[in-house]
């Protein structure tokens, strides 16, 4: 019984990670793929120390998804709503994220970003 279990939370596990992943570039972003990708961020952007390869893991997949405009602009608002929950955090610290990571940002996140103008 407890192996059937176990198979079963497996399998749930793997099923919800394929659906938070983005599988091809054609696919709209969503806000839970941001979330899922960027978590490991989070203790940087709160408490400094060294980036987390899983963030700049996150970071890369999320620049590689985000094909249109439109893409970027969502993924603009997601972190910007996402962020703006997260108690503690340091913008300044997350602006630097990017550059850690050997990626660059189009633009700097701000409580305020006008995500409309992202390109």
């Amino acid at each position: 019984m407890m192996g059937r279990c176990l198979g079963v939370m497996m399998a749930l596990l793997i099923v919800s990670t394929l659906v938070a992943v983005p599988r091809h570039a054609t696919a709209a972003i969503t806000c839970d793929q941001v979330t899922y990708l960027l978590i490991p961020c989070i203790g940087y952007g709160v408490f400094g120390g060294t980036v987390a390869p899983t963030c700049c893991t996150g970071i890369k997949t999320l620049e590689a998804a985000a094909k249109t405009a439109q893409d970027r602009r969502k993924k603009c608002e997601c972190i910007k709503e996402g962020a703006a929950r997260i108690p503690g955090l340091n913008y300044d610290r997350v602006n630097e994220i990017p550059a850690k990571c050997g990626t660059t940002c189009p633009y700097k996140l701000t409580p305020d970003v006008d995500c409309s103008k992202v390109n």
